[in-house]
């Protein structure tokens, strides 16, 4: 990230700081800023209540509404997410399912620290619905400054059985002065996949079921070495599928453009994948079906595709961003370096 001063036409780049090394901390600090500014959320949002005490003991660390009348548990964490964040989110938003109004207007009638009736009234102006469509659905935001792996997939899971995730990461810059800066960006859902989401949702209604399952087309948005981490994890698989994969983002590599389906199969065919072009084509489907895995976003962050945005529809058209060129192909030629040394024949005195 980087300052602009206009008139000098000059850039600073910032500097990424944590919480943690400029003293800063999540119930005190980041807390009262997204209280004091609930918009940094990307929307519109009534606090209801901060650090608000669950019979178990246990502190929800904001607890909002949104326009739609929607109860919205806010979990934050000051630093790295963790790998049970969005299980303790989930504990929250499953007992506040059972608030009625009465219960909504007392706990902000709290925090307000007016009586119920006026606090009832402050939540009619905000809302757009009627009264008593309060809390007929949970949602759940999770904030921090990176997102372990394991959240992130289980956060695309539960999306797609309909539990309502968002997930911000909060980063933090300082310039040259020591002014802190804030750069809060959703990262799931992506605004990239919208229109995918939309029609997902839509055909949804029309079948009147769910569309569960494994498939996804939301990207990931890492930080390169947190990136790295992760096609690095992939490229680890004792699989069939591994080998055929590098051989895929090799090709994908060669050059800097948009690789058509048949032009892959072809290319996969003579890099030694297949027996014939036929089955270099039905390798490319697992491919394409493993590039769509839930678990996976990113390869999607890296690998960037064509497709109707359903299951099962062909994908065509790949390429691989050129912010992100190199970086896969140093992770490719780690694994080709590993596997030269597993094959080396051994030495003899």
């Amino acid at each position: 990230m980087y300052k602009v001063d206009i008139a000098a036409k000059h850039l600073q780049k910032l500097t990424p700081k944590t919480f943690a090394e400029m003293g800063l901390l999540e119930r005190f600090d980041v807390q009262d800023w997204i209280v004091s500014r609930p918009d940094i959320l990307d929307e519109e949002l009534l606090i209801l209540a901060k650090e608000y005490i669950l019979p178990s003991g246990i502190r929800i660390d904001v607890l909002a509404l949104d326009k739609a009348a929607n109860i919205v548990v806010v979990e934050l964490k000051r630093g790295a997410s963790g790998s049970d964040l969005e299980w303790q989110a989930i504990k929250y938003a499953s007992y506040c399912s059972n608030f009625v109004p009465a219960d909504i207007f007392e706990i902000f009638a709290s925090y307000l620290k007016t009586d119920a009736d006026d606090a009832r009234l402050k939540i009619e102006e905000f809302i757009d619905r009627e009264l008593d469509s309060l809390n007929q659905k949970q949602r759940i935001i999770l904030v921090a400054r990176e997102f372990h792996s394991d959240v992130v997939s289980a956060v695309l899971w539960l999306r797609d059985y309909d539990v309502d995730l968002k997930c911000i990461r909060l980063g933090a810059y300082t310039d040259n002065d020591g002014d802190l800066f804030l750069n809060p960006e959703v990262i799931i859902p992506l605004p990239e996949a919208k229109d995918y989401i939309e029609r997902r949702e839509a055909k949804q209604k029309e079948t009147g079921r769910p569309l569960r399952g494994s498939f996804s087309l939301e990207k990931g948005d890492f930080q390169p070495e947190e990136l790295r981490g992760h096609l690095k994890e992939s490229l680890a698989r004792q699989s069939d599928l591994t080998p055929r994969l590098v051989a895929f983002l090799e090709l994908l590599l060669s050059e800097d453009r948009v690789f058509g389906r048949e032009e892959i199969k072809r290319g996969l065919f003579a890099g030694g994948v297949g027996s014939d072009v036929g089955q270099a084509g039905r390798f490319l489907s697992n491919l394409s079906q493993f590039l769509t895995k839930n678990s996976n976003p990113h390869l999607r962050q890296v690998v960037e595709f064509h497709t109707g945005g359903e299951h099962g529809e062909m994908k065509d058209n790949y390429h691989i961003p050129a912010q992100y060129r190199q970086l896969v192909a140093d992770v490719v030629h780690e694994w080709q370096a590993r596997q030269g040394r597993k094959n080396a024949a051994p030495e003899h005195g």
